[in-house]
């Protein structure tokens, strides 16, 4: 033991100590008021936040008895200023190897982005025993579209087996064509660059929720006022053009978990958006019959409500992503208001141009049994979706017949 040292704290040291511990206390309890929507974020938030809550305390309690043992002279000062030394050291190492995984996630995912699109169209691929007599439906729209079940079976797919086993149509191929985050002014310029040119015989169109979430040019992935060609709205590039650095993503995220200030809640019923949703669409209709390609529109289900119960409203996960800013953040009643608006817009156009109308919307219950955020479904919607649709298509085929 140190001759010099001493058997207890004077009053300044007291009150130094006293100090410390209050702000620790003050510190720590920040971190139980996070926001809510940074939580939604994926899962790293939540680890930053728990790695946080459990190593918050040991620092401090850390510091608190260094401070005390070198007040004491139980601790040289010199030791302490090593062990300072080393662990920014040692955090810098860190932070380099860290920084190293954050940039190879990006160059990973490059590959995926496209200059035009956003996110690279997926690729029409005939199947492997496809003739030229074959019956080609082509399922278009965005994610509640491409995303398949958990057992990595999507709706198309069942569309077409069912047409197969249960209605004898053997000589259709349905192909998913849809992709996330597409609007219908991705799918208009992937249709007429990439897909017309293959003359499908039937194209369905599954289109709302993407374009209304273009109606918030406050969000984090818009850049100016609303356009009518959504030039403001840049969605998954903007992971690429507004790339912050690790430090950065890690100021922003721990700053939003510690006595987060509540976002004002923006209720509206005017959606700019839907003009361009409406020219949008009735040019693929255009184009489409020029090539004697028939088009079905469907509905698109959601789950938003009047009456939300809390763990249905927990779940509403977009708009926390893809509607909201620093400051400002949609309400649940502006997302019903405005899928209410593109559904009926859907079905104006359906009718204008005597167009097959898959009214999904009205079939899918509005529960978290069939939804796990505003419009993406559980397993067990794909057992309906897939039926409901292979009936009517059944139907309009027998009826009309495909033009080739």
């Amino acid at each position: 033991m140190n001759p010099n040292s001493k058997t207890s704290l004077g009053a300044f040291d007291r009150c130094i100590v006293g100090v410390m511990v209050l702000a620790s206390i003050y510190l720590y309890v920040g971190f139980f008021f996070p926001d809510s929507y940074i939580l939604s974020y994926g899962p790293n938030p939540s680890r930053i936040l728990w790695v946080i809550r459990i190593g918050l305390p040991i620092l401090c309690v850390g510091v608190i008895i260094l401070y005390r043992n070198v007040r004491l002279r139980r601790v040289e000062s010199g030791s302490v200023l090593l062990l300072i030394s080393m662990t920014f050291v040692s955090m810098y190492m860190c932070y380099g190897i860290a920084d190293a995984f954050y940039q190879r996630w990006f160059d990973r995912h490059r590959h995926e982005y496209h200059p035009f699109l956003q996110l690279m169209p997926t690729e029409y691929k005939p199947l492997p025993h496809h003739t030229s007599n074959a019956i080609t439906v082509f399922c278009l729209g965005g994610s509640t579209t491409e995303l398949p079940d958990n057992a990595g079976h999507d709706w198309p797919s069942r569309v077409q087996a069912i047409l197969q086993a249960s209605h004898g149509v053997r000589d259709v191929e349905v192909y998913n064509l849809g992709r996330q985050w597409y609007t219908s002014l991705h799918t208009l310029i992937n249709y007429e660059t990439n897909l017309r040119q293959y003359k499908p015989s039937v194209i369905l169109i599954m289109q709302s929720v993407n374009d209304l979430l273009h109606n918030a040019d406050f969000s984090y992935f818009s850049h100016g006022a609303f356009r009518t060609d959504y030039g403001h709205f840049y969605g998954p590039v903007n992971r690429i053009i507004d790339r912050r650095s690790l430090w950065h993503y890690l100021h922003d995220v721990v700053s939003g978990l510690w006595y987060a200030t509540p976002r004002r809640i923006l209720t509206t019923n005017e959606f700019p958006g839907l003009k361009s949703y409406i020219r949008n669409i009735s040019t693929i209709i255009e184009l489409a019959r020029r090539d004697s390609t028939r088009v079905v529109l469907i509905t698109e289900p959601f789950l938003v409500k009047k009456e939300m119960s809390p763990e249905e409203l927990a779940a509403i996960g977009m708009l926390r992503v893809e509607a909201i800013n620093d400051t400002i953040v949609w309400s649940s009643e502006t997302i019903l208001n405005g899928m209410q608006q593109y559904n009926n817009a859907l079905k104006e156009i359906a009718q204008k141009n005597d167009l097959l109308l898959i009214d999904l919307e009205k079939d899918i219950p509005k529960s978290l049994t069939f939804f796990r955020d505003e419009v993406h479904y559980q397993d067990t919607t794909f057992s309906i979706i897939a039926p409901l649709i292979a009936n009517r298509l059944q139907e309009f085929l027998a009826e009309r017949g495909p033009e080739k």
